[in-house]
């Protein structure tokens, strides 16, 4: 079973620093049987990084507002990306953006700043919103029990060098067969 202190130790041993901005994209079903459940993994992420760093944590909202139910609340609209999301974005201290259907959690230096403004733009990952500012910190991501393809922080790429999200998988074929 996980501990408060053996996640800390893990954390610790992983390269990542107290002083970094970092975001989290989680299942704590995955993490396994931790003491105190999601309780601790928050602890543990809030105590490391929240003095001198920044923990971020998506709290997308995408399947709650919708055009049969188009209002979105910053204190009640519930996140739809785990648990961990959902209760974070509830500690006291943690500032949660604006943003109808992408908003972010943050927690520590400057979390106020880092998600001001995200309501003003159209889109949800603007280049200047707060998923920008994720990469103009040379922002760490930290997958906790999923794997890069639940990374958000891949559509803001996507959208900043429009990038086509279809890709294929098959060879081109050569014009010409090789001598």
């Amino acid at each position: 079973m996980h501990t408060y202190t053996t996640l800390t130790k893990d954390l610790q041993q992983s390269g990542l620093v107290p002083e970094q901005t970092v975001l989290v994209h989680s299942s704590m079903k995955s993490i396994g049987e931790v003491e105190n459940r999601a309780n601790t993994v928050l602890d543990v992420l809030m105590d490391y990084f929240g003095q001198a760093g920044l923990l971020v944590f998506p709290t997308l909202t995408w399947s709650n507002v919708n055009a049969a139910q188009p209002l979105f609340s910053v204190l009640d609209t519930p996140s739809v990306v785990g648990i961990l999301p959902q209760l974070f974005r509830q500690r006291p201290g943690v500032i949660r953006s604006l943003h109808p259907s992408h908003s972010l959690a943050a927690f520590g230096q400057d979390a106020g700043v880092f998600c001001a403004g995200h309501e003003r733009f159209q889109s949800p990952c603007a280049r200047q919103s707060p998923w920008g500012r994720l990469y103009d910190r040379n922002a760490k991501i930290l997958f906790l029990g999923v794997s890069i393809a639940h990374n958000t922080f891949l559509h803001a790429v996507e959208e900043w060098f429009a990038v086509n999200a279809t890709v294929s998988l098959e060879c081109p074929r050569r014009s010409r067969p090789r001598p």
